[in-house]
């Protein structure tokens, strides 16, 4: 599994998370898991799943705040601006 750390920017501030990737069948999981020092409100563990024939991802939103919502369209989309190496090898 592959790993690489982004920063996202949401309401002025930046947080950092760990985003592995893990090839499945039909689809790229993105494990994403916040910054040990981070300060938002997003659990510990979560998952984006990607279809390869979907061009929108799926994420469980329960659980998450407003707040944490926002974020995760964010991630997204700081995700779907990866190379195909971090996509599993799709384009």
């Amino acid at each position: 599994m592959m790993t690489r750390q982004i920063t996202v920017s949401y309401n002025d501030q930046h947080y950092m998370y760990d985003v592995a990737f893990e090839r499945q069948d039909n689809a790229t999981v993105y494990h994403i898991k916040p910054h040990k020092k981070s300060a938002v409100a997003f659990p510990e563990h979560f998952d984006i799943v990607k279809a390869d024939d979907s061009e929108q991802p799926q994420y469980d939103v329960r659980g998450l705040n407003e707040e944490g919502k926002q974020i995760a369209d964010v991630l997204w989309q700081q995700i779907s601006l990866f190379p195909p190496q971090f996509k599993g090898g799709k384009a």
